[in-house]
């Protein structure tokens, strides 16, 4: 009787231990993470002026839901001055419905206004004899919000939207696990 009792005992933990997450696809899939960074490709331009002020924005890369994206912004007054902002951050940790559209941006909020965006922002000016120079130290900072830049095209922005959304829900769904 007890040979049995513990057979069915270690018959039930070696279940447990064979289980494996089911993998049907990457969390944010392939296919979604080409749509943000077509979309950017494409329309993450944004000229103000005659080349006075320029802004690029690009998805670096996902990888298990963290997303990083570059914002590189070139101002031409006075001595050429060019910011890179590298912003890091957690799909899953965005709210889906609180993206807002704005003019030329897509504001992109954690949910419950944590702080779950991270950003690094460094910055150099080149002088009109050619030096380059960082005009201030690397700065660093936690935020509850960041706003995308693209250049205005409403149907790209819907798209970036949808996709964008898309990619937030499948990193919320939580693992499924099969015996």
């Amino acid at each position: 009787m007890k040979f049995s009792i513990l057979t069915a005992v270690l018959l039930s933990f070696t279940g447990l231990c064979l289980a494996q997450p089911v993998e049907d696809a990457p969390r944010a899939s392939v296919k979604t993470v080409a749509a943000i960074e077509s979309e950017l490709e494409g329309h993450g331009e944004r000229v103000m002026g005659n080349e006075v002020l320029h802004w690029s924005t690009r998805l670096e890369k996902v990888e298990n839901c963290r997303a990083e994206f570059t914002v590189r912004a070139t101002s031409n007054l006075a001595d050429p001055t060019v910011r890179v902002e590298s912003v890091s951050l957690s799909l899953g940790a965005l709210d889906p419905n609180g993206i807002e559209l704005q003019k030329h941006w897509l504001q992109l909020p954690c949910s419950e206004r944590s702080q779950c965006i991270f950003s690094t922002t460094t910055c150099s000016q080149k002088s009109a004899n050619g030096i380059v120079t960082d005009c201030g130290t690397a700065s660093q900072k936690r935020v509850d919000s960041f706003a995308l830049q693209f250049d205005g095209d409403a149907e790209s922005a819907q798209r970036l939207q949808t996709a964008l959304r898309e990619a937030i829900e499948s990193c919320r769904q939580p693992s499924r696990v099969t015996f």
